[in-house]
């Protein structure tokens, strides 16, 4: 059955990608990083590298306070001991005090090994990142002026980029970055012919971090030099704001994502969404919304297009449900179960 033909996106197209483009993306038997509701199964499934050590410890704790693993989600659980954490900073018990402190730090390291070793290949030395050939589809859609933004850990969206001339991680952060001589980098760049003063042309917008980040001094961005390492007892730093209630996007260098993105959602032409759920707690991101859509109807400055790419109707309804004020009279709307739905099937004569 020949694919439905996606419509060609008005410039300027904001693309606006969650955990399940990253999940559905990568090529081959991987099953992908999780989403919420499967992340403690997929982490008690994880080998290797000391990994099962911090599982163990987390799910253990998982189970102490729910009576069970499977079916809890990772942002409930990690509300729940952050806010216990905070709770216990002045309020200790006088007697056997849950260290809800360490708990936190093991979860986060936990939750870097799970992305990492769910999206990198760790048969080659060096790992090398798995290949996503849907999201090479996808990013051929862009043009420059085109935003990428992303509530994803992962590093798929970067390492999808064929070649340089859209984007490169120099400068296509949104924010000036160091680390551009170390190891990641400079293979990025010299694997795709990147020439030396081209500039990007899109921005990435990483709301939540990224698995290849430090911060540096003045809260800037350090790229990792190695950002799949992933050794026994050794815990590695990394700048993301894991999935709890005290994000603190007020702060730089994500008080200049969010503030760029809010520009970009306002001004875009088309809004691409693919695997984003709007979860019930992400209060930020769904704020980030609603003002993008009050201001875009009392303004009436309506999007041309909305296209929506989730293998769930209840999840494509809530969407349209949001931005349906934002799309106007004539806004048109397109829906995809999956990326691969609308690409040509390269088994079919063109």
């Amino acid at each position: 059955m020949p694919a439905k033909k996606l419509p060609q996106p008005t410039h300027p197209l904001v693309l606006l990608l969650g955990a399940g483009a990253s999940k559905g993306g990568l090529d081959g038997d991987s099953a992908g990083p999780p989403v919420d509701m499967d992340f403690f199964d997929i982490a008690n499934s994880m080998s290797g590298h000391g990994t099962p050590v911090f599982a163990k410890r987390v799910l253990k704790s998982v189970w102490e306070l729910y009576g069970r693993t499977s079916g809890i989600g990772l942002e409930e659980y990690y509300r729940d001991i952050e806010t216990r954490a905070a709770i216990s900073t002045f309020t200790k018990a006088a007697n056997k005090p849950k260290d809800w402190g360490a708990r936190k730090a093991d979860l986060e390291e936990l939750i870097r090994r799970v992305y990492v070793q769910t999206t990198v290949d760790f048969s080659e030395n060096p790992p090398k990142p798995k290949t996503s050939s849907a999201h090479q589809s996808i990013l051929k859609l862009l043009k420059p002026g085109s935003t990428i933004i992303t509530f994803n850990y992962d590093t798929v969206i970067e390492e999808s980029f064929e070649n340089a001339d859209l984007w490169n991680p120099n400068d296509g952060y949104g924010t000036a970055v160091h680390g551009k001589s170390f190891d990641w980098c400079r293979n990025w760049l010299e694997g795709r012919g990147y020439k030396e003063g081209r500039k990007s042309d899109i921005h990435i917008l990483k709301l939540h971090g990224s698995l290849g980040w430090t911060l540096y001094k003045n809260r800037q961005i350090r790229l990792k030099a190695r950002p799949y390492t992933v050794q026994k007892k050794r815990k590695e730093k990394i700048s993301v704001l894991p999935p709890g209630w005290n994000k603190k996007i007020h702060i730089n260098p994500y008080k200049i994502f969010w503030h760029e993105a809010r520009l970009k959602l306002d001004k875009c032409k088309s809004l691409m969404i693919v695997g984003y759920s709007l979860p019930e707690t992400d209060l930020l991101a769904r704020a980030l919304f609603a003002e993008v859509v009050r201001r875009r109807e009392s303004m009436e400055q309506y999007l041309n297009q909305l296209i929506l790419v989730d293998p769930s109707e209840v999840v494509q309804e809530k969407l349209i449900k949001l931005f349906t004020p934002a799309l106007g009279p004539l806004g048109k709307i397109s829906r995809f179960r999956n990326i691969t739905d609308f690409l040509p099937d390269p088994n079919q004569p063109a």
